[in-house]
């Protein structure tokens, strides 16, 4: 007798994106598996969402309208307390997948030992046009999360399949988190499962702006990694100098991020509390590799203020973009001799 319950579900948080949401479905109804069910859970949108979902005919598909936005965290945990497979797949709704993820996914599970509870891919970054215009190449994976203490490095959630059961009573994505709530699932289910990774890209990420995305959005990039840190980073300061996967210089590049990042999202809010965290964690970076001249320079003018600092970076990129136009114009001109 068929067992009734899929084998993966699909879960696609979404709000106000009707547009960008039917390529999206279209893409897990295109997979080469079919034991699935597709959970789209909509987070209150406004736009014609419902109706344009209600025109697609698939009785995999389930359409789950919540009457109050709950944000992306509490979204996908609606979608998370209705999935009923023995493994899930997360896929943001202005994303889409290459038709075999879920299958490539599933085999890697098959083999490999029970301890593994996560398994994600590389993806190609498009734009508005759908033009590949880099790919992300994440590779961590095995006991990774001596890494995500510092960084996300499995990106985006759109690239991730995990076994029901890394989903222990109590474990939700935290929606106290603006932005930074799958970084903070995936260091959570890292403490009790080993990761992998397939070295393809299996998912199209779509880069553009939008005011409700957590990764463009000034305020909710600052304030998710100011609850991220405070949850994650007490006596971080002791911590990153305790032995461990990663060595010093590794660590030093990963604060600096963060210091940067804190810095330059907190001016454009004028975050206080944010601009003098992100000068500590520059600080923090310099001392994890302490003959890093760049890194220095980067504390040193964060000191000077918030304005000077982001001004600088500002310069900094421009030079960097100018540098790599130049770049490929010298190679071009090689490759036609």
């Amino acid at each position: 007798m068929k067992n009734s319950k899929p084998l993966v579900s699909v879960i696609i948080p979404t709000f106000n994106r009707a547009n960008l949401l039917i390529p999206a479905i279209q893409s897990v109804l295109n997979q080469t598996i079919e034991d699935f069910e597709l959970i789209v859970v909509d987070d209150a949108s406004t736009d014609d969402t419902q109706q344009k979902v209600a025109g697609i005919d698939d009785s995999r598909l389930r359409y789950i309208l919540q009457e109050k936005n709950l944000g992306e965290c509490g979204t996908r945990n609606t979608g998370l307390g209705a999935a009923q497979g023995q493994y899930i797949a997360f896929l943001d709704s202005d994303d889409e997948w290459l038709p075999n993820k879920l299958e490539k996914q599933l085999g890697v599970f098959r083999s490999a030992p029970d301890e593994v509870g996560v398994v994600y891919s590389w993806l190609q970054v498009i734009n508005d046009q759908g033009k590949v215009v880099r790919m992300r190449k994440p590779n961590i994976h095995g006991d990774v999360k001596d890494y995500l203490i510092y960084k996300n490095l499995i990106g985006t959630p759109s690239t991730v399949m995990i076994k029901q059961e890394c989903i222990e009573p109590g474990l939700q994505f935290d929606t106290n988190l603006r932005c930074c709530g799958d970084w903070d699932m995936w260091l959570q289910i890292s403490k009790n499962y080993r990761f992998e990774v397939i070295p393809e890209p299996l998912t199209l990420y779509r880069d553009h702006d939008e005011d409700a995305r957590g990764s463009t959005n000034h305020a909710m990039v600052t304030e998710g990694h100011l609850v991220f840190l405070d949850k994650h980073h007490q006596g971080i300061k002791e911590f990153y100098r305790q032995p461990s996967t990663l060595d010093n210089k590794h660590k030093s590049l990963y604060l600096f991020e963060i210091g940067r990042r804190l810095m330059c999202h907190g001016h454009e809010i004028d975050r206080v509390d944010a601009i003098n965290i992100g000068k500590r964690y520059l600080y923090l970076a310099a001392l994890a590799n302490i003959f890093n001249l760049y890194l220095w320079i980067n504390y040193f003018v964060a000191c000077c203020g918030s304005v000077f600092y982001t001004s600088s970076i500002q310069v900094e990129n421009r030079f960097r973009s100018r540098l790599g136009v130049i770049r490929r114009k010298v190679t071009f001109s090689y490759s036609l001799q």
